[in-house]
C-alpha cells in the first residue's frame, strides 16, 4: 500500500439522526463548494465520503468508467478507527467487471449483497481486506453512464430503504455538479441593462421609432425624440401625464386584458411582449393615423414600468429589407453603448459581440464566438456565475452579479454583469443577452440585498429573518452544557409617543433605545428588531440559567433613563421575556421554534403582571398560556353561535323601596369552565376585539328585553336599562349612530339607556368627542366601579356624568373598616355637589341602608334585593312584586317629580 493522506471526517458511529440532520447541511455547502469550482475527483470524494457517514460503512472506493466499458480507481477511502478517513492509491486485482457491477451498469440501479459469495471479486483492489457486506451505486446522468461507487463492511447489514436513500444523495451531488458546469437552455427575458446613461439615451434618440417608458399607473416617464416628432410634442409638455394623450382608451383596455391574461399563462416567458397591428392614435392636434403598437413590460429597479415602441404605418418595406435594416441598425447601435454586449443562442453559444466586449476581453470577434466567450470569465467566478445565471433565467427572471474577468493579457477586471433572456418574434428563436460593465466599486446589488434581507433598516439591527437563522445555529452549534437564552424586549409605552408625537418622534425613540441596548448587552450576545417595537437578544456561552436574568435587569435599567426626543424627555419601560434552554448532552435538540413560542408566552406575562419588569418561563406559564388559547377559541365560537346570555339585576331607590331599573350583565351558560365568571373572560374578550359585535347584541338585547317588558305593563317608560361598554367599544367609529339605531328600532327613550364606562375607559376616551356624541343624544353615562381606577375626581368635574356607581369593595368594607364610610362620605358629597346621582352597587347587608340614605345615595343594587338572573325569572319576579315598587316613575330623571307611594 503506497503513502496514505488523513483526513479528518465525522464520527461515522455517530447516531442516524445525527448522521441525517448533517447531510442537508452537507449539500448546503456542497452547493457551495461548487461555486467555487470542484474537480472531477474532488466530486467522487465527497460522494463517497458522504455514502460511507450514511452507511456507517468501513470501506469504499469510486471506479471511473473508461473506453470499452473497463474500470480505472479513481479514489479509495477507508474509515480509521478514530473516525477519520484515510486515501490510498492501489489498482484493481481485473479491470473488467465483475457480473455484479456489470449489471448495475446495464441497468443503471444500485445493488447490494449481505452475503458475498467468494467468487464475486467487486473489482477489489489489490490488498484490500476482507468484505463481508457490499454496495454497488451507479453514477449516471439521464442514461449516461460515469463512473461506479462502491462501499463495504457496514455497521449494520445493508436494506433497500438504506439503498435507496444513499442513491438519492449520490443522484442529488452529481446532478448539483453537473448542472453547475454543463450548458443548458435558457427562457426568455426583455435585457435588464441597468440605468440609462448618456450613451445609452443618445442610442434611444438615433432610433426611428417612437419609444415611451409608463409607470403601473400607465403615466408618462419618457419619450425619444422620434416620439417627439410623431405626435408634435416635447417630452417637458408630456412627462407625467396619461398615456391615453396618444393611444386610444379602447386600445389601452385591450391593452391591459391581454397584459392581465400574459401574466397568467407562461410563466416561463420572464417580460411579455403584446404586439397590435393597426391600432388608432393622435398626435397634439387630435389627427388621428394608424401606427403598429408593441408593449414590453417589465420592472426597474424600484418600479414595474412598461415600455411602448410605436411605428406609423406607411409604404410597407418587404420582411427581408426590415430584416436586413434592423441588423443593420442593431450593430450600428450596439457600437455606441458604453458596455459590452454579448448575444448567446438557444444552446448558450456566443453568436455577436460589440466592440466595447471585444475590448474588455481583449479577445477579438472570432475568439468570443461559440464556448468562446467563457474563457473570459474568471476561472474561479465561473461555476458560481453559469450555474446561478442559467437557474435564474430558466425560472423567468433576470440576473444581475459583480464579477471578475480575465483578460487576454491575464488581467483581472471588476465587472458589473446584467443577464436576461429573450425570444425573437419573428423566428421564434429563444437567446440570452449578456452586458457587463466595468465596477465603480460600489457595494454589489446581491449584497446590498443581503443586507436589506437581513437588517433593519430603521436602527441596523439584524431583522427577524436574521435572528431566526442566528438562534437556530447558536443551539445546533453550542458545546455540551452550554445555555442558551433568548430575551424578548417589548417596550411600554412606545405607542403614547408614537400617538401624541408622531412617527418621526417614534422612529427616533426606536434608533435610540436600540443604541442603549447595544451598549448594556455583551459583545457576544446578538440583538435584533423584530418589528414595532419588539427586540429580542440571543445570549449564549452563559454559566449560569440566572445570568440572562442580570442581563435582561440591566436592559430595563437602561430602557427606564429619559430619552431625549425632540427636546423633550420622553420616559419609556422594557417588559422582558425570558426562555431558557440548557444542553445536557449531544441528544438536546431545542428548536428555535419552541425557544420562541415560551419568550413570547413569559413576555405576555411580563406585561400582563405591571410591565417594566422580566419573567422567566415555566411549564405553568405554558399551562396557562395554553388555557387562554382554549378560551379565545370558545369565546370565538360562542360569539358566533351566540351562546350568551344577558342576567338582569333591579336597581333600587334606598329611601322610597321603587325600582329605577335594571342593570343588564353578560353571562356565558355554556363556558367551558363551569367555575369561571364573567372577570374570567370579558378581559379576554376586549383583549381580543370580539367586545365589539358582542357588545352591539348585548344593547340591542338589553333594549329589546325593555320594549317587551313595556309592553306587558310591567315597567314603565322611565325605567331605565344600564349595559356596560368597554374602551374599544367607544372607539368604533360607528358606535354612536349604533346606539341611535337600536334605540329607534326599539322605540325607546334616549333617557332610558345608561351606558355603564369604567374609569379606565373614560381616561382612554378622554380626549376624543363620543362621550359628548352619546349624551347629545339624550343617553345617560354612569361612571362604573368608581374607586378601583384612576379615581381622579378631576374627570367628576370634566365629563358629562349623569350617575355614579360606588365599587362594591367599598360597600364590603363598611363593617370591617371604620374608614371606608368616610370614602363614602366624601366620594357621595362630590357628586352630589356636582349634580351627580350615586347608586352602591354589592350591597347584601340592609343594615347598611340607612348609612348610605343619610349621606345622600339614591339608589342601590346587590344580592339582598335580587342576584342577576335570566330575563324569564326576572320577569316572573316583576309580576310578583309589590306594585309600589313598580312605580313607573321611580328614575333618577323624573325622581323630583314622581309621585310619593
Amino acid at each position: 500500500m503506497s503513502e496514505s493522506v488523513t483526513k479528518p471526517g465525522i464520527d461515522p458511529v455517530a447516531a442516524p439522526s445525527k448522521i441525517e440532520s448533517a447531510t442537508s447541511r452537507f449539500l448546503e455547502r456542497f452547493a457551495y463548494r461548487i461555486e467555487s469550482g470542484l474537480s472531477e475527483h474532488e466530486l467522487a470524494e465527497e460522494m463517497l465520503i458522504e455514502a460511507l457517514l450514511v452507511s456507517r460503512c468501513s470501506y469504499g472506493y469510486v471506479l471511473r468508467t473508461s473506453p470499452g466499458r473497463s474500470l480505472e480507481v479513481e479514489i479509495i477511502l477507508s474509515v480509521k478507527s478514530n473516525g477519520r478517513f484515510e486515501s490510498c492509491n492501489e489498482q484493481l486485482r481485473d479491470d473488467r467487471p465483475d457480473p455484479l457491477i456489470s449489471d448495475v451498469m446495464a441497468t443503471l440501479k444500485p445493488a447490494y449483497n449481505n452475503s458475498v459469495d467468494p467468487d464475486l471479486t467487486v473489482n477489489i483492489p489489490e490488498n484490500h481486506p476482507p468484505i463481508n457486506s457490499f454496495a454497488v451505486f451507479p453514477l449516471a446522468d439521464r442514461s449516461a453512464l460515469k463512473g461506479i461507487l462502491v462501499i463495504a463492511n457496514p455497521r449494520n447489514s445493508f436494506n433497500v430503504e438504506l439503498l435507496g436513500r444513499l442513491q438519492a444523495i449520490i443522484d442529488a451531488l452529481l446532478r448539483i455538479y453537473i448542472n453547475s458546469v454543463q450548458n443548458q437552455s435558457v427562457q426568455r427575458l426583455v435585457s435588464a441593462l441597468g440605468e440609462a446613461n448618456q450613451q445609452w439615451t443618445r442610442l434611444l434618440e438615433a432610433l426611428f421609432d417612437s419609444v415611451i417608458t409608463i409607470d403601473a399607473n400607465w403615466l408618462i416617464c419618457s419619450i425619444n425624440a422620434a416620439s417627439e416628432r410623431l405626435f408634435d410634442v416635447t417630452a417637458r409638455d408630456v412627462l407625467g401625464s396619461p398615456v391615453d394623450l396618444f393611444i386610444s382608451r379602447d386600445t389601452l383596455s385591450a391593452v391591459r386584458q391581454n397584459s392581465a391574461v400574459s401574466k397568467t399563462q407562461d410563466s416561463s416567458k420572464s417580460v411579455p411582449v403584446l404586439k397590435f397591428e393597426n391600432v388608432r392614435a393622435r398626435n397634439s392636434s387630435g389627427k388621428r393615423f394608424p401606427v403598429q403598437l408593441a408593449i414590453v413590460q417589465g420592472n426597474d429597479a424600484v418600479r414595474s414600468m412598461s415600455t411602448l415602441v410605436i411605428r406609423e404605418i406607411g409604404e410597407r418595406r418587404s420582411k427581408r429589407q426590415d430584416k436586413h435594416h434592423d441588423t443593420v441598425r442593431y450593430q450600428a447601435l450596439t457600437r455606441l453603448v458604453p458596455f459590452g454586449l454579448l448575444q448567446l443562442n438557444k444552446a448558450w453559444l456566443c453568436e455577436y459581440t460589440n466592440d466595447a466586449w471585444c475590448r474588455l476581453t481583449g479577445r477579438d470577434f472570432e475568439a468570443n464566438l461559440d464556448n468562446g466567450w467563457i474563457e473570459a470569465l474568471h476561472p474561479d467566478d465561473q461555476p458560481h456565475i453559469l450555474m446561478h445565471m442559467r437557474y435564474a433565467l430558466l425560472n423567468g427572471r433576470s440576473f444581475q452579479e459583480v464579477m471578475r474577468l480575465t483578460n487576454a493579457a491575464g488581467e483581472t477586471i471588476k465587472v458589473s454583469l446584467n443577464a436576461a433572456s429573450f425570444t425573437d418574434e419573428s423566428t421564434g428563436q429563444d437567446g440570452s443577452l449578456i452586458t457587463i460593465m466595468e465596477s465603480s466599486g460600489h457595494l454589489n446589488a446581491k449584497q446590498h440585498i443581503k443586507q436589506l434581507a437581513n437588517y433593519d433598516a430603521l436602527t441596523d439591527l439584524p431583522n427577524r429573518s436574521y435572528f431566526l437563522e442566528h438562534l437556530a445555529t447558536a443551539l445546533s452549534q453550542r458545546a455540551p452544557a452550554e445555555i442558551v437564552a433568548l430575551l424578548f424586549i417589548d417596550l411600554d409605552g412606545f405607542k403614547a409617543v408614537n400617538d401624541t408625537m408622531g412617527q418621526d418622534a417614534g422612529d427616533t425613540l426606536l434608533q435610540q433605545v436600540a443604541m442603549r441596548l447595544r451598549h448594556t448587552i455583551r459583545e457576544d450576545d446578538t440583538l435584533a428588531r423584530l418589528g414595532g417595537d419588539e427586540f429580542s437578544c440571543t445570549v449564549s456561552r452563559m454559566e449560569r440559567v440566572s445570568d440572562a436574568g442580570i442581563i435582561a435587569e440591566a436592559i430595563i435599567h437602561a430602557v427606564r433613563q429619559p430619552f431625549l426626543v425632540k427636546d423633550e424627555e420622553i420616559y419609556v419601560s422594557a417588559s422582558i421575556g425570558i426562555a431558557v434552554s440548557v444542553s445536557k448532552d449531544k441528544k438536546t435538540t431545542d428548536k428555535a421554534i419552541d425557544l420562541i413560542k415560551q419568550a413570547d408566552v413569559a413576555l405576555y406575562r411580563a406585561k400582563l403582571s405591571g410591565r417594566s419588569r422580566y419573567v422567566y418561563f415555566t411549564e405553568e406559564l405554558d399551562k396557562a398560556q395554553r388555557e387562554r388559547s382554549i378560551l379565545i377559541t370558545g369565546l370565538r365560537r360562542a360569539v358566533e353561535r351566540q351562546d350568551f346570555e344577558l342576567y338582569y339585576q333591579p336597581q333600587l331607590l334606598i329611601k322610597e323601596q321603587q325600582l329605577l331599573g335594571f342593570e343588564a350583565l353578560l353571562r356565558w351558560p355554556q363556558a367551558l369552565d363551569k367555575n369561571s365568571g364573567p372577570s374570567d373572560y370579558i378581559g379576554v374578550l376586549e383583549d381580543t376585539g370580539l367586545i365589539g359585535k358582542l357588545g352591539e347584541w348585548a344593547i340591542g338585547q338589553a333594549c329589546s328585553q325593555h320594549r317587551i317588558w313595556r309592553e306587558r305593563g310591567l315597567i314603565g317608560p322611565a325605567t331605565t336599562m344600564s349595559v356596560n361598554v368597554s374602551a374599544s367599544q367607544l372607539r368604533l367609529l360607528n358606535f354612536a349612530s349604533t346606539v341611535a339605531t337600536i334605540l329607534d328600532n326599539q322605540f325607546m327613550r334616549p333617557d332610558s339607556l345608561i351606558l355603564e364606562i369604567t374609569e379606565s375607559a373614560l381616561v382612554q376616551t378622554f380626549e376624543t368627542n363620543i362621550i359628548s356624541d352619546i349624551k347629545s343624544m339624550g343617553v345617560q353615562i354612569s361612571l362604573d366601579d368608581f374607586g378601583t381606577g384612576y379615581s381622579s375626581l378631576a374627570y367628576l368635574s370634566q365629563l358629562p356624568l349623569d350617575h355614579l356607581k360606588i365599587d362594591r369593595s367599598f360597600i364590603t368594607d363598611i363593617s370591617k373598616f371604620p374608614h371606608a364610610i368616610t370614602v363614602i362620605k366624601s366620594i357621595i358629597a362630590l357628586a352630589n355637589t356636582l349634580g351627580i346621582r350615586v347608586i352602591a352597587e354589592g350591597v347584601e347587608d340592609p343594615r347598611i341602608l340607612p348609612l348610605l340614605a343619610a349621606e345622600g345615595c339614591e339608589g342601590y343594587q346587590g344580592y339582598y334585593f335580587s342576584e342577576p338572573v335570566p330575563a324569564d325569572l326576572m320577569t316572573k319576579k316583576l309580576q310578583e312584586l309589590d306594585p309600589v315598587k313598580l312605580s313607573h316613575y321611580a328614575n333618577f330623571i323624573d325622581l323630583d317629580n314622581s309621585p310619593q307611594g
